[in-house]
């Protein structure tokens, strides 16, 4: 662990000074960590924008994918060499569009160990005393902090306890819970968002898309087990990725054209499956009325008012067989 503790130092002393430098600004543990969110995301936009464009261009050749399924179908050599020449062709990356998803549990381990290091305690013969790491001794945080006991209040939670540790009895831990759940649910939101701009990659790659749903329950569980404090890096980076893509799909004429096209292919595709249930309904209502005049024309009414039913044919009637008689 302290070989981790190592490598990761710098990033450590780098996300720790970015939240003493708001914490000077605005004296709170909770701003200072969303506004420590914010510039990480902003910073991490360039990487965002061109990995949400890989992914676009990933869901558009599924179509072209699956088509080289079936043809290479038994031949992974082949099939492996026809996708690196189809990528290569649309200069797309197969893992630019999951770095998002990939970064975030670097993240999840950074912003951990950032919360502990900042809340670190002692235990002395003269009580439990805040030992701060990774900032300097005289910013106002690392001072805030010896004072409240290492202890990050902000609006009534804890920040460095979690859900599942908090021993105050379930309604003094349900806030922490629906921290999780309002974080989980902007996650499963933003998948939502870039599945709406592109329904027909959806579409084609059904399997793909619950995966995306299915994992944002897998953070949900991980989130019980981490300060609030991270959870709400979390909730304020989920949020703020949905604004952002939002802003990219309406200004960016690259990813604004893909969203128009995958809409217009998803509307053609909507009005002949209208059509064609239109024509079957059309034939099979038009063969229940042949029917029905079918029976009409066996069962129609005489002058006389009475009904005339078509007799059914005599069967044949059976010859005697006659034998010859003897002479």
């Amino acid at each position: 662990m302290s070989v981790l503790t190592d490598i990761f130092r710098p990033i450590f002393d780098l996300l720790a000074g970015i939240i003493t430098f708001w914490y000077s600004l605005i004296p709170s543990y909770g701003i200072a960590i969303a506004l420590l969110t914010i510039t990480v995301m902003v910073v991490l936009s360039p990487l965002t924008i061109k990995s949400t464009k890989s992914m676009l261009q990933m869901q558009a050749l599924q179509p072209k994918l699956k088509e080289l399924q079936k043809q290479y179908k038994g031949d992974r050599q082949g099939m492996a060499e026809a996708q690196s020449a189809l990528f290569k062709e649309h200069k797309v990356s197969p893992a630019g569009g999951c770095l998002p998803m990939l970064l975030q549990f670097p993240l999840l381990i950074v912003m951990y160990d950032v919360i502990r290091g900042l809340t670190k305690t002692l235990q002395t013969k003269h009580g439990l005393i805040a030992t701060p790491q990774y900032i300097v001794h005289s910013s106002l945080l690392y001072k805030h902090l010896v004072a409240d006991h290492g202890v990050m209040m902000f609006m009534g939670l804890n920040l460095t306890v979690t859900p599942l540790h908090y021993h105050g009895g379930f309604f003094s831990a349900l806030p922490y819970y629906l921290l999780v759940i309002v974080s989980v649910g902007l996650q499963y939101l933003q998948i939502q968002q870039i599945i709406s701009k592109n329904p027909s990659a959806a579409a084609a790659n059904p399997a793909a898309s619950k995966m995306q749903q299915y994992s944002t329950l897998l953070f949900g569980l991980i989130y019980l087990d981490v300060p609030a404090g991270v959870v709400i890096y979390f909730l304020v980076s989920g949020l703020f990725r949905i604004v952002q893509q939002e802003l990219m799909w309406r200004h960016d004429p690259v990813l604004r054209a893909h969203s128009v096209e995958a809409r217009r292919k998803a509307s053609e595709k909507s009005s002949q499956v209208i059509e064609a249930k239109e024509v079957g309904s059309s034939n099979g209502v038009q063969g229940l009325f042949g029917k029905l005049r079918g029976f009409k024309a066996q069962a129609a009414p005489s002058e006389g008012g009475s009904v005339i039913v078509p007799k059914p044919p005599r069967p044949a009637a059976k010859r005697p067989n006659k034998r010859r008689r003897r002479r």
